[in-house]
């Protein structure tokens, strides 16, 4: 048998790194659109008043899409605005039924037919069933039942699976790095920039970092207020100049289903 030439056989290796000779596609470049330094998803929890009346005008003022988790429990006081809204381009997502945050005595069966799939099929009639399936952890809980801390996070994780959630998003940590963000896509990072306080400053330092890093945002707000009034708000005012700051960046903003498919499609 004659030997394979190895001339000939770094000739096909060069060829097939730059696709020569192959039907297999080159990798998207791992780059955020037009150039940007990074990206950041804006997301609003809860389905609340405040964010249709107070924050929805400042992001069609500048021209932004976020990403808005739903309860039902809120959601379907004003149910024919959020249908408006998600027609817009805004992502409309399940944050639970009725957003339970004490999990300790829920068994999985129980929590996913009431809590998940129960939501999941109240979003399927109300905003189509092809909408990217996303999810926020009430009280960026990610726990469920009794056992450890792994356990009850495999036991979330799973239901999540189960119903074809492709990316859920907590409330802690510093700005995503996109190929950590796909290997656990069921742990995202989220900021909540003024649960402390009506302050601007976390939230310039945190997109500064995304900037730095070349890395993904993802900020969390709940009420929208004329004034700061408990852990968790926002003033109208902070959050309209974090949003006037984040526009002058050079970030891509974009709901979070959108920024992750984009992710997945490059970094996976």
């Amino acid at each position: 048998m004659a030997r394979p030439d190895p001339s000939r056989r770094s000739l096909l290796a060069a060829a097939a790194a730059l696709g020569v000779g192959s039907t297999a596609q080159a990798r998207p470049p791992r780059a955020w659109p037009n150039g940007a330094r990074g990206a950041v998803s804006l997301t609003y929890d809860d389905g609340l008043n405040s964010q249709l009346d107070n924050a929805v005008p400042e992001l069609d003022r500048l021209g932004l899409k976020a990403t808005f988790f739903l309860t039902e429990a809120n959601a379907h006081w004003r149910l024919p605005e959020w249908e408006a809204l998600a027609r817009q381009g805004h992502e409309v997502a399940n944050h639970t039924m009725s957003h339970p945050c004490a999990l300790a005595h829920y068994s999985s069966g129980h929590f996913e037919r009431t809590e998940i799939e129960q939501m999941e099929g109240y979003l399927d009639d109300h905003f189509g069933a092809d909408r990217q399936r996303t999810f926020a952890y009430p009280c960026g809980y990610l726990g469920l039942g009794q056992g450890d801390r792994r356990r009850r996070f495999a036991r979330y994780r799973r239901i999540l699976i189960r119903d074809n959630v492709v990316a859920a998003r907590t409330t802690a940590g510093g700005p995503n790095r996109p190929a950590e963000a796909v290997a656990d896509p069921l742990r995202l990072h989220g900021f909540e920039p003024a649960y402390d306080g009506d302050f601007l400053s976390p939230a310039v330092r945190y997109l500064n970092e995304t900037v730095a890093k070349g890395g993904w945002a993802i900020l969390v707000f709940h009420e929208v207020l004329p004034k700061w009034a408990n852990d968790g708000d926002i003033s109208i005012a902070t959050h309209n100049k974090i949003l006037e700051r984040l526009a002058g960046l050079d970030l891509w903003c974009a709901p979070m289903g959108q920024v992750f498919d984009y992710v997945a499609d490059r970094w996976r």
